[in-house]
Order: structure tokens, then C-alpha cells, then sequence
């Protein structure tokens, strides 16, 4: 693969999404017009706003002076909006370009997303003339974008002006125009964002570019993105190391997670490792808090723009109500997270202030009393904020008072600035419009979210961000180069033999075998090799040996090896007729272990990416699996493998002796280290199972299928 293209310099996008002067080519009297709305959305911008259309040359419209021409315009806008159909946006381009704009803005639909190949050539066209002239496009068939710091509402959506909540804290990138704008009304409820861009078709500037423009700005602290898709998936690696240089999070949420292509693929890795899992297991190597849900990206992103970093994994739950206390726990305790008890400094506080019909613990239930005696709030809350355990508060506000509750908030604020952590509210009322959630939204330090189970995610999805990570692997050693150098091309599939001979050259262990073409050939290498044996069908054009009756387990002597030869050859033949069959392999039956499955495939957007997951015949059935891209190192095999659900099993599950994590990690380290080596000579490759047991771990079966 290609190196991906870099990123856009922000400092070449500032005059295009951060205008100090607008113009509007192709505007209207008609107000509900795109570029009416245009116009009118830009009523509290400060600089300039221009319109262009020569039938109102010299007059003022919706309030804008508008000029006959894009010559005529008084000076070079920062930000022109292309209002107008298709057909006349290549010639306006290369006229405002000629006139000096910063960059223009495509309303217009019809090309490439047409699927009509002409349409297409069209929409290549024009990205290759912004680029030759020098001027950023954003779109086609975009929204526009949205500077809420400057008050330019670049965007044909109605009503940008009601929108006047304070500029700050979240910046919103979507692919989708909709939703982006969706996304942004959350300003009419006061919630503090200070960008949005929308990229629509991405025929110049796709959201890489965009985010990574946002995270200069001084008003963002993390970033909400919205993706469907990129040219060169790629490219967020570079945004993302953009992010961690910046210390702003970036939120992201995939659209579409079909598992388009797994079905063509050879090993069971091809129909595991589909595009959602690759999409996440990228997200991840990126550096980016991928979120599942739509409606908990801006509650996340939020929340990582006011929580700063985490000084401790606990969670302290405060409430004035027993069942909210119980609701929370119940989500963390789901959750994994941890709700350590406050130690002694903290509990005598809480037992002072708290009646015994109360929880003097965690969750700390304050009862009612609390409303008696408002100073005991504070206190208890700033208690259990000195407690070194405790890393964030969570506090349910289970009722809406329009007089009260904004104080409770502006006391929460207050408290969480003293004590040097965040307090993050639960919104328990039905009345979820009330000046209490307006007010937490609008507040710089208050995350709010309206979900229990969304806050309980947004923190450990905090804890996990910035929890140390395993480095990835070194580049692969040029001690590969041998084995990757017998790799043949044109699509051949390395059945086990060969295959396991390229995993032991990088370090794989494996299970010995012999070749056989008859039954006494087999029954020789039994004795050999120690009963007892197993004896496996050998066809290049059987990739799953079982499906046809391949595989023969236990085979103590050599008459129920030649019995074994004789049902796989009969079987195979049978099921299978039109496969060519060379005999079996005799390998000696492996010690007992646990069955993982370790696979490579090529992904069309990010390269190599490994799979490590529950194996054996189970696989496709479990789906228990965990993706990164290649090459790993063995801490961050490692954490893949902890991260199984199948995991208990390889750490002395119901008493079992525990396997050798750290050789299995080693060995999955060595077979990422091969596959990324090897490139696009790989499309795929497969060890299943490998065993893994107390003595330590074996390869047992092994596929390769090579590059074109």
C-alpha cells in the first residue's frame, strides 16, 4: 500500500472555517433558499457578509449587500458558499479562486454519490482544480460549517441564531451534514460547543482534515466525530497522534459497521476480523474513545472536555436518594469499575453528617436530611473527594425544582473546582429540558449525561484513555526477510505443513508432522513420532478439515491409524470430489490446553491487522476475538488477550492449571511481527488452534493464503 496523504495544514484552512469575511455566490430573495439562510444565519457575525447574483446588483438583500459579480466584490472573502446547482460550481471555483478567497464551501449534490461514472470524473475534476488553484473545498453536497466562537453560521439549516449558548469546550466533525447539525443544536440547550464542519462527499477535505483543524483551536478541548467512511482509513493514525500532541481527546462514532467482504475470505480470521472490528481495533491504535451509541457522543465528548485526567480508577456515588445510589452502583458494578470503600478520614465525616437511616459508605446515601441541612452536601461530598481511591464523583439529581436546582449545580461546580475532581450529574427527571440540565450543560466543569448507563461507559472509557499503553512493536527485524522471501504469489493458499514450517522460521512454536500418501506410510510415522496421534487430511484445496471428516483425534496404535486414514480418504472423497487429496499429516497428539485462535488479514483500509480470540471449531460461533493492527508487541498481546471473555479459561478456570500467558503472548507478538512484514504478500493467515497450557504453547494448525 501507498503511503496515506497527509493531513492539510490547519494554518491553510483558518480563512475558510474560522472566516473573519463571508460570501454567499448564488443568493436569492427567496428566504427559505440555501443561500438566503446563508445570509440570514450570519446575523451575529461581525465582519463582512457579502451576496452575489446580478439580479440584485446594487441592493441590499435580507439585509446584505449584494454585488452583480464575483469581480465586483469589494475585497477577497475569507470563506466563499458555492449556492447553486452543479453545473456552475468548477467555473465560480476558478473565479473566486482568481479573486483570492481563502476557500469555498459546495452545497451542491449530484456528483460522485450518484454512482454515475461520469458524474464521478466530474467530482475528480473539480477536487483537482481546488487543489491546482490552491483553494480548500469543503463538500460536495455538504451542510457547511459552523464557527460558534465568530458567529458564522455557514449553513443552509434554519435558525443558526437561536443558538446562543457560550462558545467552548466540544467541536463537532460529522461526514453526515444532518447530523452534524444535529449535533450542534445541542447549543439551544446550552451545551458549550465551538465549531462544527461537515464533509458530505470529502471530494477535497475529508473529516481528518476538518478535526484536525479543530484541535488547533483554543476554545476546543476534545473533539465529537462522526465517520462513515475515508478515502485512506489510515490517515487517522495521523490525526491522532495530532490529538495526543494537542491533549485533546478526539470522541468518535463509526456509521455503517457492515461486515461487507468477510464472506470471500479462506480462514475463519476472514469472516471474524470484518470491518467493524477493524474500524475499532484502528480507532484504538489511534488513540480515539470510540463510542457505539449516537446519542452518547456529545454526552462523552463533553464529559472528557470538562473531567481533565483521572487520579484514581474509583467511583464514589453521592446521592440523596437510596434507589439513584442503587441504579448507579448497579451500572458501575455491570461495568466492571471499581467502588472501593471510603477509607477512615472520609467515613467519619460521613458518618457525622449522615442520619442511620442513611449509607455512611459508597454509594453514600444522604437521605432527605440533606435538604435540612445544606452545609452537610459540601461536606460530604469533599470528604469523599480527599479520598485518593476516588477519581470522579457521580452524583444522580433525581428531581427537577426550576428555583433550586441550578444553585445544587452552581454548588457542584463550585465543590468540584475546590476538590480537584470532577462531579459528573446524572439527569434522573423526565423533565429533561429544566434550567438544572441547561445549567450543567453550560457550565465548564459539570458533565451531565442523561443516561445512567452512558455515564458509567464515558467513565470507564476515561480510566481505560489514560491508563498507561503498551507501546507497539518495533518495525519488523530484517530476520523475517527469509521467511517472508519464500512466500509465493498469485493468490496460493499454504495448506498446514507449509504454512506451520513459515511460523516456526519467526519463532511460532509448532507441532511436528509428517507427510503421508498412504496408510503404512502414516502408521510408520505414527511410531515415530509417539502415540498417541492424530491424523489430518492434506488437500490444498480443503482449507477446513473437518467439514469433510478430515480430522482424526487419538489414534493409539498403528491399526487405528491405517483404519483413520482409510475414513478421511473415503470421507473427503465423497464430500468433497473434486479436491485434490495427498494423503494426511501424522503429528503426535498435542498435551491438554486451551484452544486460541491466532489470524492475520489484509484490511482494505488499514493494512494488517491480528486476531487473537476463543479457538477450535468454536470460533466463528463465539466470536470472542480482539483486534489491533500489526505488528503488536507481547504486553499488548497480552492485553488482547486479557480482553477475551474467554480469558478466565487460559488463567486456572475452576481450578485448572494456569497457561503460560506470557509465551502465548510472545508467540502472537512473532506471527504479528511475520504478517506485517510480509504486507500485501499475506491476504490472510490462520493458526488454529494454538494450545496453550502450563508448559507452554503449540501451533497445531496453520493457513496461509498469499497476495495476488
Amino acid at each position: 500500500m501507498a503511503a496515506p496523504e497527509k493531513l492539510r495544514d490547519p494554518a491553510t484552512l483558518r480563512r475558510l472555517l474560522s472566516p473573519r469575511s463571508i460570501a454567499v455566490i448564488g443568493v436569492s430573495a427567496t428566504p427559505t433558499s440555501f443561500g438566503a439562510r446563508s445570509l440570514t444565519n450570519n446575523i451575529a457575525f461581525q465582519g463582512p457578509v457579502w451576496g452575489v447574483n446580478p439580479k440584485y446588483a446594487g441592493q441590499q438583500l435580507h439585509g446584505r449587500p449584494c454585488y452583480g459579480s464575483i469581480e465586483e466584490m469589494p475585497d477577497a472573502p475569507d470563506c466563499v458558499l458555492l449556492a447553486m446547482p452543479r453545473e456552475g460550481v468548477l467555473d465560480a471555483l476558478k473565479r473566486v479562486a482568481a479573486k483570492g478567497a481563502g476557500g469555498v464551501i459546495v452545497f451542491a449534490s449530484g456528483y460522485g454519490e450518484t454512482g454515475i461514472e461520469e458524474r464521478r470524473e466530474e467530482e475528480a475534476h473539480l477536487r483537482d482544480t481546488a487543489r491546482a488553484l490552491g483553494v480548500p473545498l469543503l463538500g460536495a453536497n455538504c451542510l457547511g460549517i459552523v464557527d460558534h466562537v465568530l458567529k458564522a453560521g455557514v449553513t443552509f439549516m434554519p435558525e443558526y441564531p437561536r443558538m446562543t449558548a457560550p462558545a467552548g469546550g466540544v467541536a463537532i466533525t460529522s461526514q453526515s451534514g444532518a447530523l452534524g447539525y444535529a449535533l450542534m443544536q445541542a447549543a439551544e440547550r446550552n451545551f458549550s460547543v465551538c465549531h462544527m464542519t461537515t464533509a458530505g462527499n470529502a471530494t477535497d477535505l475529508d473529516v481528518c482534515d476538518l478535526a484536525a483543524y479543530q484541535l488547533t483551536m483554543p476554545e476546543c478541548k476534545t473533539v465529537a466525530l462522526a465517520v462513515e467512511g475515508l478515502r485512506d482509513g489510515r490517515r487517522l493514525f495521523e490525526l491522532g497522534d495530532r490529538a495526543r500532541a494537542a491533549g485533546k481527546p478526539i470522541i468518535v462514532l463509526k456509521l455503517g459497521r457492515g461486515e461487507a467482504g468477510a464472506a470471500a475470505a479462506v480462514s475463519h480470521t476472514g469472516s471474524l476480523a470484518g470491518s467493524a472490528a477493524a474500524w475499532s481495533a484502528a480507532f484504538k491504535r489511534a488513540g480515539m474513545i470510540e463510542v457505539e451509541d449516537y446519542d452518547a457522543l456529545l454526552e462523552t465528548a463533553g464529559f472528557f472536555a470538562k473531567a481533565g485526567k483521572p487520579s484514581a480508577p474509583g467511583v464514589a456515588i453521592v446521592t440523596a436518594s437510596g434507589g439513584a445510589g442503587i441504579m448507579a452502583a448497579d451500572h458501575a458494578e455491570a461495568l466492571a469499575l471499581p467502588m472501593p470503600q471510603p477509607r477512615e478520614e472520609a467515613a467519619k465525616v460521613l458518618r457525622a453528617a449522615i442520619p442511620d437511616f442513611g449509607a455512611a459508605r459508597n454509594p453514600c446515601d444522604l437521605t432527605a436530611q440533606a435538604a435540612s441541612n445544606p452545609a452537610s452536601f459540601g461536606e460530604c461530598v469533599l470528604a469523599m473527594m480527599a479520598d485518593p481511591a476516588y477519581g470522579v464523583i457521580v452524583y444522580p439529581q433525581v428531581y427537577s425544582h426550576w428555583q433550586t436546582t441550578p444553585g445544587r449545580i452552581a454548588e457542584i461546580a463550585a465543590l468540584s473546582e475546590k476538590g480537584g475532581k470532577p462531579i459528573v450529574v446524572a439527569w434522573i427527571p423526565e423533565q429533561l429540558e429544566a434550567p438544572g440540565a441547561a445549567a450543567a450543560d453550560g457550565s465548564p466543569v459539570v458533565p451531565l449525561f442523561r443516561s445512567m448507563r452512558r455515564l458509567m461507559n464515558a467513565i470507564k472509557l476515561w480510566n481505560a484513555h489514560y491508563a498507561p499503553q503498551a507501546a507497539p512493536a518495533a518495525p519488523p527485524a530484517a530476520a523475517l526477510a527469509d521467511a517472508v522471501a519464500t512466500l509465493p504469489g498469485g493468490g496460493a493458499v499454504l495448506m498446514e505443513a507449509e504454512a506451520k514450517a513459515l511460523f516456526a522460521k519467526v519463532g511460532v512454536p509448532v507441532a511436528e508432522d509428517r507427510r503421508c500418501a498412504t496408510a503404512e506410510a502414516a502408521a510408520d510415522a505414527a511410531r515415530v513420532l509417539g502415540f498417541p496421534v492424530v491424523l489430518k487430511l492434506d488437500s490444498p484445496d480443503i482449507a477446513h478439515k473437518t467439514e469433510v471428516g478430515g480430522v482424526k483425534l487419538h489414534l493409539a496404535d498403528a491399526a487405528a491409524v491405517r483404519a483413520a486414514f482409510a475414513e478421511i480418504m473415503a470421507s473427503a472423497a465423497k464430500l468433497a470430489p473434486q479436491a485434490r487429496l495427498d494423503g494426511v499429516l501424522v503429528q503426535r497428539m498435542a498435551q491438554k490446553g486451551v484452544e486460541i485462535i491466532l489470524g492475520a488479514r489484509r484490511d482494505p483500509q488499514f493494512g494488517t491487522m491480528v486476531l487473537v480470540g476463543t479457538g477450535g471449531v468454536q470460533a466463528e460461533l463465539w466470536r470472542d476475538v480482539a483486534l489491533d493492527l500489526a505488528p503488536v508487541s507481547p504486553a499488548r498481546a497480552e492485553e488482547l488477550l486479557r480482553s477475551l471473555q474467554g480469558f478466565p479459561l487460559l488463567d486456572g478456570f475452576r481450578g485448572a492449571p494456569k497457561a503460560d500467558v506470557a509465551a502465548l503472548a510472545k508467540a502472537v507478538s512473532a506471527f504479528s511481527q511475520f504478517v506485517a512484514a510480509a504486507g500485501d504478500k499475506v491476504e490472510e493467515a490462520e493458526v488454529n488452534p494454538v494450545i496453550a497450557g502450563p508448559w507452554g504453547c503449540l501451533a497445531v494448525d496453520g493457513l496461509v493464503r498469499c497476495g495476488a
